[in-house]
């Protein structure tokens, strides 16, 4: 039976750490892991320790990292995903899967059509299902998530030379974005009315290609995980995985 996982951005061998408090309810009232146990401990930045439970009280956790397990390279190819805030709880959905799929940089977008808008929180709970994503699934770079805003003031901060948004009124096809296989790759969806011309217009300002997806009006939450696995699909022939 494998060790539980628990992340601790701030873990280095020999260190004695207190555990964060949801990650120490998860230890301490879910999993009732007690003192002298093993956990493993992930950093976010690539890095997966052992670790031993040192202390389990009602006020905390405390853990000593031990040696490191697992090392995993940082993504390359990147891919970059403009994900529009969605209500329902979708946009946290979209973030878990960029998180499972291998997404390096999460851009959620406040769209003129779309109903939702940010809260106070709302940064805080996507990070939040994206940490439990990366625990889940074994991947060990998180994610980097950027607070939700206008797509004026995000589309800047893009570093990817690949740039296509899905479309509704047609654009390249849709292997254009994938074939050859193409270096840093930033995608973007629109929100469940679509992207405005005005926002259409911006994105191409910011060399974004307009694509196509097929025929069929997709939900904004399927476009986004679409698109996500057809990279991953390529990616993974890139490297020619091997289980």
């Amino acid at each position: 039976m494998s060790l539980p996982r628990f992340f601790a951005p701030e873990a280095r061998p020999g260190d004695l750490l207190e555990l964060a408090p949801e990650e120490a309810h998860h230890l301490r009232d879910v999993l009732r892991i007690r003192r002298g146990e093993r956990v493993r401990l992930i950093d976010g930045r690539g890095r997966e320790f052992e670790a031993e439970v040192v202390e389990v009280s009602r006020t905390g956790v405390r853990v000593l990292t031990m040696g490191l397990l697992r090392e995993e390279p940082a993504p390359s190819p990147r891919l970059e995903m403009f994900v529009p805030l969605l209500k329902g709880g979708r946009t946290e959905f979209l973030v878990e899967k960029a998180t499972e799929l291998g997404v390096s940089r999460i851009f959620p977008f406040v769209s003129r059509r779309a109903v939702a808008r940010p809260s106070p929180r709302t940064l805080e709970r996507l990070y939040r299902r994206s940490i439990q994503a990366l625990k889940q699934c074994g991947r060990l770079w998180l994610p980097l998530l950027e607070a939700p805003a206008p797509l004026e003031e995000l589309l800047p901060k893009t570093g990817a030379s690949g740039r296509f948004f899905a479309y509704e009124k047609g654009g390249a096809p849709l292997h254009r974005a994938f074939e050859p296989p193409p270096g840093d790759l930033a995608l973007a969806v629109g929100p469940e009315g679509g992207f405005s011309p005005e926002e259409a217009a911006l994105l191409e300002t910011f060399d974004f290609l307009p694509l196509t997806l097929g025929p069929y009006i997709l939900r904004a939450e399927t476009a986004a995980l679409f698109l996500m696995s057809i990279w991953r699909y390529h990616s993974l022939i890139r490297e020619d995985f091997r289980p």
